[in-house]
């Protein structure tokens, strides 16, 4: 939200009062203030990874029971303190290519789509197999994403054809996204991060309202008529699908691992129950999707490759047409408060040689 409460100053030497309200056996935790705007990549680490950096400034929770009154009762967190995040952070496993083994949801999106981003990390174990599909009365294959022979990655509209740029490391997981806008029918095909393919398709269309959505499958039928030699094999995570056009920053921040952005149209997390056959559902994920296991391995890259005894990877903004770039952040680039990197900060405190390739890779 912008221009909401601006050019206003808080007056000092205030009260703070935490308290229920109208509301009975209520509870709170890790409750912080700070002085200062937080960044993206520590608020996603506070949020999906728990108490990291927790204290703020102007009030720490650690301090709080020093400061109760009344009948406050205190405990160890409990084991149900959780985000929505958990669960969607599992992965789908197809076993075989067999049209037994599907995920299907009826009456998916409830409005017209006109412009649509889907995002998702695969790894594909064979080729000319359904990835998704989204399907109406009028066409079955409104949206079909299908891998074909050589591995050619396609997204079509409402038309099946063999025209997408041919995808590399297919066997491993790599992040994907397809997007379309009737405005223009520009269709662009991303893999980590980076566009490999664009053309024109189906300027000017509508696709209908509540359609069916299909994992794993072709269909040649509305929502149905599923065929084993096109059925998928391999692994999804991630899965989600907007009712917008993403921009190339949002994608390569999703693609490096600093982003979580779920879609509004459908979510991962809501295809969990409505697997069919042997599709197995696995906690957690390979790939740790997103911030995990890719955080990790670039962290581990800096700590080996910089002199400087500790370094960190970070996701920041450069002044380059590529816009964010990792590199590896000294120390002192972070706020007094330790919480954020500021990254308007002199240049000298990020090793500026080009790690971007280097520690892309999340395989």
């Amino acid at each position: 939200m912008h221009d909401v409460a601006s050019n206003i100053t808080f007056h000092a030497e205030g009260r703070l009062s935490l308290h229920g309200g109208m509301a009975h056996n209520s509870h709170q935790s890790r409750l912080n203030v700070w002085s200062y705007e937080i960044d993206g990549h520590a608020l996603s680490l506070m949020a999906n990874k728990g108490p990291l950096f927790e204290n703020g400034n102007v009030f720490a929770w650690y301090g709080i029971k020093s400061k109760v009154a009344a009948s406050t009762v205190f405990q160890e967190t409990s084991s149900d303190l959780h985000n929505s995040r958990s669960v969607s952070v599992y992965q789908m496993d197809f076993p075989s290519a067999s049209d037994k083994n599907y995920v299907l949801i009826k009456d998916a999106v409830r409005e017209k789509i006109t412009v649509f981003s889907l995002c998702f990390w695969a790894k594909f174990l064979r080729a000319f197999a359904g990835v998704f599909v989204y399907s109406s009365p009028k066409h079955d294959d409104e949206i079909g994403v299908f891998l074909f022979e050589d591995f050619v990655l396609d997204l079509s509209i409402k038309l099946s054809g063999k025209n997408g740029p041919v995808i590399s490391s297919h066997t491993s997981w790599h992040f994907y996204c397809l997007q379309w806008r009737s405005s223009d029918g520009l269709i662009q095909i991303y893999q980590d991060g980076k566009n490999l393919w664009t053309r024109i398709e189906s300027l000017g269309y509508t696709i209908p309202s509540k359609g069916i959505v299909v994992l794993g499958q072709e269909l040649d039928g509305y929502g149905s008529r599923f065929d084993s030699n096109q059925a998928f094999h391999g692994s999804l995570a991630g899965l989600n699908l907007w009712s917008q056009f993403l921009t190339a920053n949002i994608i390569q921040g999703m693609a490096s691992g600093v982003l979580n952005v779920n879609g509004n149209l459908l979510q991962f997390r809501n295809f969990r129950n409505h697997t069919f056959g042997i599709v197995t559902v696995r906690h957690g994920s390979e790939v740790e999707i997103p911030e995990y296991q890719v955080q990790s391995l670039r962290d581990q890259w800096c700590a080996k490759n910089i002199s400087e005894v500790f370094t960190y990877a970070r996701f920041v903004l450069s002044a380059d047409p590529d816009g964010y770039r990792w590199r590896c952040v000294a120390p002192a680039a972070m706020l007094d408060e330790n919480m954020c990197y500021n990254i308007t900060k002199s240049s000298s405190l990020y090793y500026a040689m080009d790690t971007n390739e280097d520690i892309f890779g999340n395989n």
